[in-house]
């Protein structure tokens, strides 16, 4: 019985790392997306001379903010139950017994509010702040 719950413990290991991964892949693609369509629309209203087009822009950031912050939270409670099964894991290579609820794997549950939270977070609030900023100036520059 101690062998099949070492097991699901080591597949849910697997899984979770792969979860964390997919999670870091879509953070740099959400960074890419917002990046060229922040430089597409600053280029579209320099060239058209349109300054409202810059709002769009600011307004682009804002909205891949959000994107990254729930994908941010999404790969911390990944990031959480990894760290929990590696616990659970190394009691394993400790020669100790496993409790009788560390063979249960246990999803995460992803709640907004920790999306605003994630947000705040330096690595994230930068990028999307400054490029918003930059938006913005121009804006009420012209």
């Amino acid at each position: 019985m101690e062998q099949h719950r070492f097991e699901i413990l080591k597949t849910e290991l697997i899984l979770t790392q792969q979860e964390v991964d997919k999670y870091d892949q879509m953070s740099t693609t959400i960074k890419t997306w917002a990046v060229t369509l922040w430089v597409a629309s600053s280029g579209w209203a320099l060239q058209s001379k349109n300054k409202e087009v810059f709002l769009l822009s600011a307004v682009i950031m804002v909205v891949f903010w959000f994107f990254d912050g729930i994908n941010k939270t999404f790969r911390m409670n990944y990031r959480k139950r990894r760290e929990e099964v590696s616990k659970m894991l190394e009691k394993v290579f400790l020669n100790k017994a496993l409790n009788e609820n560390d063979i249960a794997p246990k999803l995460p549950i992803h709640d907004l509010k920790d999306a605003f939270r994630h947000m705040s977070t330096l690595h994230l609030v930068v990028p999307y702040i400054a490029l918003a900023a930059i938006s913005l100036i121009i804006f009420f520059a012209s």
